[in-house]
């Protein structure tokens, strides 16, 4: 398991485990909370949307920052297309659901430098692109300016690239190297208006199955024995109808 999955595991660790009697008084607490959460901001103005309606739909533009974890580089040096449409659907004020179809690019930059004595500076670049059709459903918690989202993304892999700038040839083979078609990653994000339909979003992601196994990564182009997962922050305008 990915290590950034601990600490979710834990959480829910801490509300389910125990006793059948003390978890369900665990759940009946937690849902008295958010509920009454809910009936606060209820009885409160909806900042969040200037209009409410049961449904709103809009179209969303911005940038993925991603990384691969399970690759030899670090660092979100990948910047590229997140764009879309969203549906949002609002049981109260406070609570409520969506679901996107994104196009979304997602990958990796890595660059190696070597000083040598003989031939001096050697530059290796490495480049992936995977590029996906999205379909995140999350839910959502609103609260005066800001809206909470927290959810999951099925994403099926349209395209994908994967090369290296050297002075010798690296071997890379779309078949032996594949990546999986599909990936399923978890959301984490939080969006605040900006003006009356405009909105500013910024999203975390981050695979829960392997994009690729570890047997199927370039050689000398693979870190550890977990395959690799795309680890991505979004940073997208949202305007709704």
């Amino acid at each position: 398991m990915p290590q950034d999955l601990t600490g979710l595991s834990a959480l829910f660790n801490l509300i389910f485990a125990g006793n059948p009697g003390l978890m369900k008084l665990r759940c009946i607490s937690l849902f008295s909370l958010l509920f009454s959460l809910g009936v606060k901001t209820y009885a409160q103005s909806n900042y969040f949307i200037e209009d409410p309606k049961v449904f709103n739909g809009g179209l969303i533009l911005g940038l993925n920052f991603s990384q691969i974890d399970g690759d030899t580089y670090y660092g979100y040096h990948k910047v590229a297309l997140n764009a879309g449409g969203v549906v949002y659907v609002h049981f109260t004020p406070a609570f409520g659901a969506s679901m996107e179809l994104l196009y979304s690019r997602k990958g990796s930059r890595g660059e190696d430098v070597t000083e040598s004595p003989a031939i001096g500076t050697y530059v290796t670049k490495y480049f992936m692109n995977v590029n996906y059709v999205e379909v995140p459903l999350t839910l959502h918690y609103i609260y005066y300016k800001f809206d909470v989202e927290a959810g999951i993304s099925y994403a099926y892999l349209v395209s994908s690239s994967e090369w290296v700038q050297a002075d010798q040839p690296v071997l890379i083979d779309p078949v032996a190297n594949a990546f999986n078609k599909t990936d399923l990653e978890y959301i984490f994000g939080l969006s605040r208006r900006l003006y009356k339909k405009l909105y500013a979003n910024a999203r975390f992601e981050y695979s829960i199955t392997s994009i690729r196994p570890a047997d199927r990564i370039p050689l000398g182009y693979g870190y550890g024995n977990q395959g690799q997962f795309n680890n991505l922050f979004s940073l997208r305008f949202i305007y709704l109808f």
